[in-house]
Parts: structure tokens; C-alpha cells; sequence
């Protein structure tokens, strides 16, 4: 498609409901842009921002050919969206990120050597289809290591810890099952000091931007909290960001995404994966940040061009899980006493273990503070906190 800047007035379609969607449409409409989501779900957080919305399932012919009358761009909020849906949407409307990067993330062998491509550096891998795959891979890759299936699986799903060649097997044929007999991925396990993540955005003229280096800690495999600026030093983060570049314009990236490393004893920055979209954690940006990362992917998918980032202010990221709130929401408002704390709550009414239902921002001088908010935050809502997990 060719490239022209849309107008203010213009509307952006958005592929899933989700929070993502939602908090993209609300940056989008203080631009001046209309939004439409399309989602299969019959209520979505995003709907209640959008000006409109389709609940259809992506292969609904009829709500596709509804969707592109209404549109002038389009983005998706998760990298699951199916790959021949894009690819048909695109050949009538500018589609970003575009669906050769949506093919390229939504399989880990494929970014693993997209990556190695553009010049970062990973841990060992191998593709492992058969028992005889996985032999050579414990031998060639060792131990420990994580298999995983090389589609899907989000928040530490679809995938097994392995220090011994019975958790090898064991893992092998539940992940197959799993994948219906799909290739997997056979990954050293990285000795890493910490993980960080870098948001980078890539507008339809090829200026290319970055996020400060965020610094990750997950609890069973769920992001549990971040903090700007990065604990690490500042040649790490440097390397951090060129390496987001580098992959950024060797994907030919329009829009915004994430990347996942890890940092290791010895300095070096390991590529673990990426997310073609805004990322759970960029969402400090919404206030230690200018533009926010949903504002940024706004620029870009509709041919605007981005802005270099500011940071505002040190921020310690919480996300709120279903977990907590099992009981009620009585305890979100006393939240808001604590000075430098702002709720970002996702509007879905079901609360359950492990779902992402909000997360809280502290604002602070500096990590170290920002950090002892979060711990806060935590304290008041019942939650465990773990220093470095």
C-alpha cells in the first residue's frame, strides 16, 4: 500500500479487544482518531473505548468486508491474530506492523533466526520434531533447558523446564500433544542477572526511536512488576537499545514493539523474543513517559511520524491480577492515597487467577523509591512481593 499520513479525523481498526486495544483507542482518540475494534468476544475492554465495534469471529467474510468499509488503517493489540486474515486485510488497507513481521513473531524459531539475522545474540537453540532431534539437541545445546512449542503460549504457557533427560521426554510429548506433533524449540536455559525489555517504535519514513531500558521481574511466568530507568549498566542498556534498532529496521517495522533479553553475568544482552505491539512492560510510559508507548503506536500505524521519548519520571510498574480482587474491588480507591500511585484499570468483570485485570504506576525520584512504592501497593492489596524473582 502506498504510504500517505492519514488525518486527524481518520479511523484506525484494531484486530482484538483486548486491554491493549483499549488503552491504544484511548490514546487514539485524544489524536483525533476514530477506532473500531473487531473481536470475537462478546464484551471486550477495548469496545468500551473504541467508537465502534465488530463481534464477529476473523474468518467472518461478512465482518471483514464491514470492517474495511469503516477503516483507513489497521493494527492488531495481540501478535496471535491470524496470519491469512492480515494478509487478506492488507491487500485493501495499509495493515501495521505488517503481516510478514506478524508471520515472522508468531514463531519462535522463525524470530530466534530473524534475529541472528539482524546481528543480535541469542542462547543456543535447536528445532526439535523428533526423539531423535531431541538426543542430538540435549547433546549439542545441554542441559538445563526450556522446551517450548513454537506458536502460541503467552505468560509462561506452552512450555517445560528441563534438567534431565526424563523432564526432556516428559516435556517432549506432553508440549507435542499439546501442538497436535508441531515442531518445538529447544533453548539453552540462560543464567541471566536480570531481564529487561526495550519498547522501540519505526515510523512508515524509517526513523526509528527507542524506550529507556525496562527492567523486568515475573512471577510463574507472569510479568509481575517493572521499573524505569533499568538497573544495569549503562553500556548494557545501550546495547539494549541498538539492538531494538537493529531489528526494528531489518523487520521493516511500522508501529511499535517490544523486545525481551536477558542481561548476563557477563554483559552481554541475549535476545529472547518480541512482540510486534505495545508490550505489558511499556505501560509505565502512560505516566513516566512522553509519548506513551500507545500514543507512539498510533503515530506510526497511521503514517505519522514518531517522536523521540522522554523520560518524565522513574516509574515502577504493578500489574494487578484477578488474584486480588477474588473478594471485591474495595481495596482499589485506598490505592490512590499513596503519593505518586496512578490506576489503570482494563473494565473486565470477570476476576480470575492469573488474569491481568489493571496495573498501578508509582511515580518517584528515583527506581530505588519507586521500587519501595510498588512494595507498597502490594502490601495494601494482600500480594506477595518478591525482590528479584
Amino acid at each position: 500500500m502506498a504510504n500517505t499520513i492519514a488525518p486527524v479525523g481518520s479511523t484506525l481498526g484494531i484486530l482484538g479487544g483486548g486491554q491493549l486495544g483499549r488503552m491504544m483507542a484511548l490514546a487514539a482518540r485524544e489524536m483525533g482518531i476514530h477506532t473500531v475494534i473487531w473481536d470475537p468476544a462478546a464484551e471486550s475492554p477495548a469496545a468500551e473505548a473504541a467508537d465502534a465495534a465488530i463481534r464477529a469471529p476473523y474468518d467472518d467474510p461478512g465482518a471483514m468486508e464491514q470492517f474495511l468499509s469503516r477503516v483507513d488503517r489497521i493494527t492488531y493489540e495481540f501478535e496471535n491474530v491470524d496470519y491469512d486474515t492480515a494478509r487478506t486485510l492488507s491487500r485493501s488497507k495499509p495493515v501495521h506492523p505488517s503481516p510478514d513481521l506478524l508471520y515472522v513473531s508468531q514463531h519462535r524459531l522463525r524470530e530466534k533466526d530473524r534475529a541472528r539475522r539482524a546481528g543480535l545474540e541469542t542462547t543456543p537453540y535447536a528445532a526439535v520434531s523428533t526423539w531423535e532431534d531431541l538426543e542430538l539437541a540435549m547433546r549439542e545445546v545441554g542441559l538445563p533447558a526450556i522446551l517450548k512449542t513454537v506458536r502460541g503460549g503467552y505468560d509462561g504457557k506452552g512450555q517445560a523446564m528441563v534438567t534431565n533427560r526424563d523432564e526432556a521426554v516428559t516435556g517432549f510429548r506432553e508440549l507435542q500433544h499439546a501442538s497436535h506433533g508441531d515442531t518445538l524449540i529447544y533453548e539453552s536455559r540462560a543464567d541471566f542477572t536480570a531481564e529487561v525489555s526495550v519498547v522501540v517504535a519505526r515510523d512508515e519514513m524509517g526513523q526509528t526511536v527507542t524506550y529507556p531500558v525496562t527492567e523486568n521481574h515475573h512471577r510463574h511466568g507472569i510479568l509481575d512488576y517493572s521499573v524505569v530507568p533499568a538497573r544495569v549498566p549503562a553500556e548494557v542498556a545501550r546495547r539494549a537499545q541498538q539492538g531494538g534498532v537493529q531489528l526494528a529496521e531489518d523487520l521493516g517495522l511500522v508501529g511499535l514493539m517490544a523486545l525481551e533479553l536477558f542481561v548476563m553475568a557477563d554483559g552481554r544482552v541475549l535476545f529472547n523474543e518480541i512482540a510486534p505491539r505495545p508490550h505489558n512492560s511499556g505501560h509505565w510510559t502512560l505516566d513516566g513517559a512522553w509519548p506513551t508507548q500507545f500514543a507512539q503506536h498510533v503515530r506510526a500505524v497511521m503514517g505519522w511520524r514518531v517522536a523521540e521519548p522522554r523520560l518524565l519520571s522513574a516509574t515502577a510498574m504493578v500489574n494487578l491480577l484477578g488474584d486480588l480482587f477474588l473478594d471485591g474491588l474495595e481495596s482499589l480507591p485506598h490505592l490512590m492515597d499513596l503519593e505518586g500511585v496512578q490506576l489503570h484499570w482494563y473494565g473486565k468483570r470477570e476476576m480470575r487467577s492469573g488474569r491481568k485485570v489493571g496495573h498501578v504506576n508509582v511515580l518517584a525520584d528515583d527506581a530505588a523509591e519507586a521500587l519501595q512504592g510498588a512494595r507498597e501497593v502490594k502490601r495494601r492489596l494482600g500480594g506477595r512481593w518478591d525482590d528479584g524473582a
